[in-house]
């Protein structure tokens, strides 16, 4: 069952104690990234989001948990980040733009039919980091509802054609469970919108 706004503020509400520590994936693909506008979608409390603005990309992020915003909003002006931030549901409105971005991350958010619009996002040589859970590796758990759940060589499949700086899955439980698998895939430079 898909979860609500108030399901996700709810979430972020009992998060709030939690620090802002990025995820360690993508500090360990940073040096992958162009420089340039970044794209943060589904960045609950914006943990990725403060990593990317500090290090001077400009970045818009996205979720559709108010709550999640509103702490990024106050943590982005406490550190005097300019972050642009938007709440989106992006089930509802899947549409991202067309060669804005030299980055698109999207975390541990698997909504299938959004890889059309990040890949049409991105301009060519961008990059797109994607991480999320996976059926590929030993470690049992992860999330209930298979569709949260990404098949082995899914993500290889989905950025086709594209070059692969780096691709993993299955070499690294979850913290809640279940296998992971990532991929950081540019853009070819030649490809039109």
């Amino acid at each position: 069952m898909r979860k609500t706004p108030q399901d996700w503020n709810e979430k972020w509400r009992e998060a709030a104690d939690r620090p802002l520590a990025p995820d360690p994936w993508l500090l360990r693909v940073l040096p992958l990234l162009p420089r340039g506008a970044v794209l943060d979608l589904a960045c609950g409390q914006g943990r990725n989001a403060l990593l990317l603005a500090e290090r001077g990309y400009q970045v818009t992020a996205l979720d559709l948990s108010a709550t999640g915003l509103e702490r990024l909003r106050e943590e982005a002006a406490r550190r005097s980040l300019p972050i642009r931030v938007r709440q989106v549901d992006l089930e509802a409105e899947p549409r991202l733009g067309s060669a804005r971005y030299a980055v698109v991350l999207d975390f541990f958010y698997l909504q299938r039919g959004l890889f059309p619009a990040i890949r049409q996002a991105l301009r060519p040589g961008g990059v797109a980091v994607v991480r999320t859970f996976s059926k590929a590796g030993p470690f049992p758990g992860g999330p209930g509802n298979p569709d949260y759940v990404l098949e082995p060589g899914e993500l290889l499949q989905l950025f086709a054609g594209w070059e692969i700086l780096l691709h993993e899955e299955g070499l690294e439980p979850s913290s809640k469970g279940g296998s992971l698998a990532g991929i950081v895939a540019r853009r070819p430079r030649g490809e039109r919108s």
